[in-house]
């Protein structure tokens, strides 16, 4: 009987040493792969790669990764947690991305983003894509959270239902959100191209730099609570350009083109403020236009070209310090 008991205890402690090192089954990678001949049962390790966004991104832990192996469309994806999707590294260097006819390509949704948001998810070298019988309707859709930074991604064929193609609306508990876009390029989009529109009017702001925006029926819309800042980027042949809707609304634009707009290139509403530096004006129905107490401010370095029913004039000129 002690010769069992002995054998008994030292099974049992060769088990729990094993156990002390065991990788827990549910463990998540810091990086994870996809891949179009993937398969969402496989780990997502480079050499078993998952098939889409959303079957990897339940095994990439939080301020992960996820890269493309190959440029395919790897399907719509809501995300919940910090995290950056990157296709840089896709076959000869073609970037993947997300084909989303007739649904929202990329949903941010903090499960805090009403108390203490802490998401910061990151898009980079992607195309989104809701080319189809129906387009797309939201192309990147933020709820809440800390922050969305684009980065080298195009948006295309968006704005079933006349959503935005970027629509970003952090609720009351996410005041501060910034959504920061670099070399992004939108094209053929319902409505707005980005739409800045913070819930219940809380602070957010939004930095757009090297961004092309054109066939929207909206460039950039500002509601009440939010500010954009556009620097080096083109808002042509669009609807209306830059349109400051509501409250206390701000744009600032700096080394921007807009031209050929069929409706107002810059549209200052009651209440908001557009400030214009090094801005050009070409070719639009009305170049500068305002409605009750709007604001539309030159820093005098402007260039009006000429618009078929009037250029417009700024409210003001801010002199150049």
């Amino acid at each position: 009987m002690n010769r069992l008991i002995k054998m008994l205890g030292i099974a049992m402690s060769a088990m729990l040493f094993g156990l002390c090192f065991a990788t827990p089954a549910s463990a998540q990678a810091t990086r994870t792969w996809i891949s179009g001949v993937g398969d969402d049962a496989n780990p997502c390790s480079r050499t078993a790669p998952c098939k889409t966004w959303a079957g990897a991104i339940s095994k990439t832990a939080s301020g992960g990764e996820i890269d493309c192996l190959d440029p395919g469309g790897f399907g719509s994806v809501t995300i919940t947690k910090s995290i950056t999707l990157d296709c840089a590294e896709g076959t000869d260097g073609n970037g993947g991305g997300i084909l989303n006819s007739g649904v929202p390509g990329v949903i941010i949704n903090d499960p805090n983003g009403a108390t203490t948001p802490t998401v910061k998810v990151v898009l980079r070298n992607l195309t989104i894509n809701g080319a189809g019988i129906t387009v797309g309707t939201y192309g990147v859709r933020f709820l809440g959270g800390k922050s969305l930074t684009l980065q080298n991604v195009s948006i295309s064929n968006q704005g079933t239902g006349s959503v935005p193609a970027i629509s970003f609306e952090p609720q009351a508990g996410s005041a501060g959100a910034t959504l920061h876009m670099t070399d992004v390029d939108i094209t053929n989009v319902i409505n707005q191209g980005v739409y800045v529109v913070p819930t219940g009017g809380v602070a957010a702001a939004a930095f757009l730099d090297r961004v092309t925006i054109s066939q929207a029926g909206i460039g950039v819309k500002v509601e009440a609570g939010g500010t954009a800042t556009i620097i080096n980027s083109n808002l042509s042949n669009n609807g209306r350009a830059m349109w400051t809707a509501s409250g206390a609304a701000t744009a600032n634009l700096d080394g921007v083109t807009i031209a050929g707009s069929l409706e107002a290139a810059v549209f200052a509403t009651n209440g908001t403020t557009i400030r214009l530096s090094n801005v050009g004006l070409y070719n639009n129905l009305f170049g500068i236009k305002t409605t009750g107490t709007g604001i539309v401010q030159s820093f005098g370095n402007n260039r009006l070209g000429p618009d078929a029913a009037s250029s417009g004039l700024p409210t003001s000129t801010v002199t150049l310090k």
